[in-house]
């Protein structure tokens, strides 16, 4: 068993073989067929070169020739609530942090004073804006843990959860605002 595990280790490879040559005397050969040259170039040199090669290069097709589709949508809708409603907690942390040394007061009384004082169209619009990226976030991301189930992952349940995310989210956006 040892005997076969060296006797490939020991024999003489197909090069050396045919040609009888040692492997000293082989490696000039391997070495002076090289396929890549370097040489010095000016930057104006270089610069011609590469936009010569970028004309050979192949482009990508721009987003347009796709047809839009709900996913694209929801997914992009889906990270711009998130990054809203982080934006928003943000806000409002800072806001109540740094008030007080600018003389403000955020406490919970002058902040619905404040509100209660808007006409009733502006605090609807307000309400409105505050409910939509919250509802649209929640039910997006039940949505996603649905599919992490491996459940509703043919594409036309996609289309339709989709559909049912955007209804949910405008009918429970305008509940929440009348309120």
């Amino acid at each position: 068993m040892a005997s076969l595990a060296v006797r490939p280790a020991t024999r003489l490879s197909v090069v050396a073989r045919s040609s009888r040559m040692s492997g000293r005397q082989l490696i000039p050969l391997v070495i002076a067929r090289r396929s890549v040259s370097s040489q010095s170039l000016t930057p104006a040199e270089a610069n011609e070169i590469l936009v010569k090669q970028r004309a050979n290069r192949p482009t990508s097709p721009h987003l347009t020739i796709y047809k839009p589709q709900i996913t694209w949508y929801l997914s992009g809708l889906h990270r711009i609530t998130g990054l809203t409603l982080a934006a928003g907690v943000y806000a409002l942390g800072l806001g109540y942090l740094f008030a007080p040394v600018f003389g403000y007061s955020l406490t919970s009384t002058a902040i619905a004073s404040a509100f209660g004082a808007l006409p009733v169209a502006l605090k609807f619009g307000f309400k409105t804006l505050a409910a939509f990226p919250f509802t649209f976030h929640a039910y997006n991301g039940v949505r996603h843990l649905v599919w992490d189930t491996a459940s509703q992952l043919t594409n036309k349940a996609v289309v339709r959860t989709g559909f049912t995310v955007i209804g949910l989210t405008a009918v429970t956006s305008l509940v929440l605002a009348l309120m």
